[in-house]
C-alpha cells in the first residue's frame, strides 16, 4: 500500500466534511492509515479493531461508509448483518486479499456497493469511497423524491376530502387525484424497471472488469472475462438506445432519414446476423429474387425487423424456427416474423405494443419492454402499421405473426436521392 507521504494532501483552507467514515481491520496500523488518508481528504474518520467495537461506533454516532476487511465475514455472523442492526442505511465496502476474493463476493451479494484488493491502493480507496458515498446520497434522493410524491398525493386528498359542497368540484378533484396516481405508478414503474435493467448488465461489467485487472488472471481468463464485458456492454447499449427512441416517439420528435434502397437487402442481412450469433434457433427467409426497392428510412426499418426477430427468439422454445417473409406489391412492402411458441392469447394483442409491456413473468425474459412498442412507432412515421395474429395449424405450439407493412413510395426523377423528414 503506498504511504501517506506518496499522495499530495488537501490544504486546511480546501478541507470540508465529504462524510463520516469507519475504518475496520484488525490491523490497527493499516485501520489507522487509511483513516489518515481520508481525514486529509476531508472526511471525519474513526477506527475499530473488532466487530464489536464498530457496532459499539455505530449505535454511538452515526456513520455513512463502513470500510471493513472482509475477514470479518467469515465469522459466525458476518459483519455485514451485525452492522445493519446498528446502522440499516450504513454503505458497505469491502478489504480483501486476492485469496480472498470469494469472501468479497459473498459480502457484495450481503449489500456491499464495492471492494478493494489489499494492499490497498490509495487512487482506488479514494474512489471506492467516494462511488460509495455517492451511491447513498443518490438512494437518500430517491426516498426523498418518492416522499415528495406521497405529500403531494396526500395533499390532492385532502382537498378532495374538503370539497363536499359542489358534486362536480369533487369530481374534478377525484379525476385530478386520479391522474395523479397514475402518473405516480407509471413514474415508479419507470424508474423500478430502468434502474433494474441498468443494473443488469452493469454489475457484471463492473465485477469483472475489476477481476480482469488481478495480476495473477491468465491470458484465457482475462479474454473470457473481456467478453463477458464487451457482451453486457452491448446490452447496455441497446437498452439505452430503446429508451431514448421511445422517449424520442413519445415527445414527437422521432426523426427519419429516408432514401430509394433494396430492402430485401437490408432485412437478409438482419437475418444472416442472427444466424451467425444466434444459434439455437433456425432462421429462414422468404423473398423475391431481385431487389425490392422502397423509399424508407433503412436503419429504422432494420431496427423494426431486428426487434421482431428477437421477440421471436425470446417467446419461442431452442431448436424452433423462426420465418422471415418479404412480399412487395406496387404501393407497400409486407414483412413479417413467425414464431413457433405458445402464441398471444387475444386479450393481450393490443396491449404488447404499449411502452414497458412484456409477457411471463420478467424474470423469465430479458428486455425493457419497450421493442413492439419502437417498431410500431416506426411503422406509424413511415406511414404504415403493424398487426399480429396467432399462427395457423393444429399443433400446440402455434406462435404468432408479427407483419410490418411500408408504403413503397412514388419514385422521382427529379427529387435528391437522399431526404429528411422531421415526424
Amino acid at each position: 500500500m503506498q504511504t501517506v507521504s506518496d499522495t499530495p494532501l488537501i490544504s486546511s483552507d480546501a478541507r470540508h466534511t465529504r462524510g463520516r467514515v469507519l475504518v475496520l481491520d484488525a490491523d490497527e496500523s493499516i485501520a489507522r492509515t487509511l483513516a489518515a488518508i481520508l481525514r486529509h481528504d476531508g472526511y471525519e474518520t474513526a477506527v475499530a479493531r473488532t466487530s464489536a467495537e464498530a457496532v459499539a461506533q455505530l449505535r454511538a454516532a452515526t456513520y455513512e461508509l463502513l470500510l471493513s476487511d472482509s475477514h470479518f465475514e467469515q465469522g459466525p455472523e458476518p459483519i455485514s448483518t451485525l452492522v445493519r442492526a446498528a446502522a440499516p442505511d450504513l454503505t458497505i465496502v469491502v478489504m480483501t486479499r486476492a485469496s480472498a476474493l470469494e469472501s468479497a463476493l459473498e459480502a457484495l451479494h450481503a449489500g456491499a456497493v464495492g471492494y478493494l484488493l489489499k494492499p490497498v491502493d490509495i487512487a482506488e480507496l479514494r474512489l471506492s469511497v467516494a462511488r460509495g458515498l455517492e451511491h447513498r446520497r443518490l438512494e437518500h434522493e430517491l426516498e426523498q423524491a418518492r416522499a415528495r410524491i406521497q405529500g403531494l398525493d396526500a395533499q390532492v386528498q385532502r382537498q378532495l376530502d374538503d370539497a363536499t359542497d359542489l358534486r362536480g368540484r369533487i369530481e374534478a378533484l377525484d379525476e385530478a387525484n386520479r391522474k395523479l396516481h397514475d402518473a405516480q405508478t407509471e413514474h415508479d414503474q419507470f424508474v423500478a424497471m430502468v434502474a433494474h435493467e441498468l443494473r443488469g448488465p452493469l454489475n457484471p461489467i463492473i465485477n469483472y472488469a475489476q477481476i480482469a485487472k488481478r495480476p495473477a488472471i491468465t491470458a484465457e481468463m482475462r479474454d473470457r472475462y473481456m467478453d463477458i464485458i464487451v457482451e453486457h456492454a452491448f446490452r447496455l447499449n441497446r437498452l439505452v438506445d430503446d429508451l431514448q427512441t421511445a422517449t424520442r416517439l413519445s415527445t414527437g420528435h422521432f426523426t427519419l432519414r429516408r432514401k430509394w434502397c433494396d430492402v430485401a437487402a437490408v432485412v437478409e442481412e438482419i437475418v444472416e446476423n442472427f444466424r451467425t450469433t444466434v444459434r439455437h434457433h433456425r432462421f429462414t427467409l422468404e423473398r423475391p429474387d431481385g431487389p425490392v426497392q422502397a423509399e424508407i428510412d433503412p436503419d429504422r426499418v432494420g431496427q423494426a425487423v431486428r426487434n421482431l426477430i428477437d421477440n421471436a427468439v425470446k417467446y419461442s422454445a431452442e431448436e424452433t424456427a423462426v420465418e422471415v417473409g418479404l412480399a412487395a406489391s406496387d404501393g407497400e412492402l409486407h414483412i413479417s416474423v413467425r414464431d413457433y411458441g405458445m402464441g398471444i392469447p387475444e386479450e393481450e394483442m393490443q396491449r404488447i405494443f404499449e411502452a414497458f409491456t412484456r409477457l411471463g413473468k420478467s424474470s423469465e425474459v430479458q428486455g425493457s419492454g419497450l421493442g413492439l412498442f419502437i417498431t410500431r412507432g416506426i411503422a406509424e412515421r413511415h406511414g404504415g402499421h403493424l398487426t399480429v395474429k396467432s399462427g395457423l395449424g393444429k399443433e400446440r405450439a402455434r406462435g404468432a405473426v408479427f407483419t410490418l407493412v411500408l408504403p413503397r413510395g412514388v419514385p422521382d426523377q427529379d427529387a435528391p436521392a437522399e431526404s429528411n423528414t422531421n415526424l
